[in-house]
């Protein structure tokens, strides 16, 4: 992994655990929903380190049909039960993963809305109130200040699409590199 990229997932971790600390907002245990439900959408540059750790491993062929088999369903990294989160790749794990619930967006009118995760909210109802409270006094994240797309144009596609979609992708580009060496 480049250090470019190390340094984004750094500091996305480190924006993540500081909104977490002053609102008092956490995932509750092993919940992964995110992962079932709503898989997110990733670019393929962002899978790239997955893809280079499953080929690396000898993993590549098997998980590139087990992500071409779940289309936009449930993220095939998730793994019921494994923490944190589930994430079988958490160390990895792409940046919207880092930041999600945790992080901003902007509306269409450029302002900054917090991305409040239902599963928080159910958790713990005055969540999203707190997350508020603390981001009207402090800078929140932006999913779109931590975008990788731009760090690394050798691993992919900008373009955001379902995970398993852009993993399929980073590993398609991954095993093809590896046949090459």
């Amino acid at each position: 992994m480049t250090p470019r990229r190390l340094a984004i997932y750094r500091a996305a971790d480190e924006a993540t655990a500081a909104v977490s600390a002053g609102a008092r907002l956490a995932c509750p245990t092993g919940c992964g929903m995110c992962c079932i439900r709503t898989p997110p959408h990733v670019s393929i540059s962002d899978m790239a380190p997955v893809a280079r750790a499953a080929v690396a491993a000898g993993e590549g062929e098997a998980l590139l049909e087990r992500a071409r088999g779940a289309g936009a369903g449930p993220c095939v990294l998730f793994a019921p039960g494994q923490l944190p989160g589930g994430c079988t790749v958490y160390a990895i794990r792409p940046i919207i993963c880092r930041l999600f619930a945790f992080a901003a967006v902007r509306d269409k009118h450029g302002a900054l809305e917090l991305a409040v995760c239902r599963e928080h909210t159910a958790a713990d109802p005055a969540a999203p109130a707190r997350a508020r409270a603390y981001l009207a006094d402090h800078p929140a994240p932006v999913f779109a200040d931590y975008q990788l797309d731009a760090h690394d144009p050798d691993d992919g596609p900008a373009d955001l699409v379902p995970i398993n979609d852009a993993l399929a992708a980073a590993l398609e580009r991954e095993l093809l590199r590896a046949q090459y060496r």
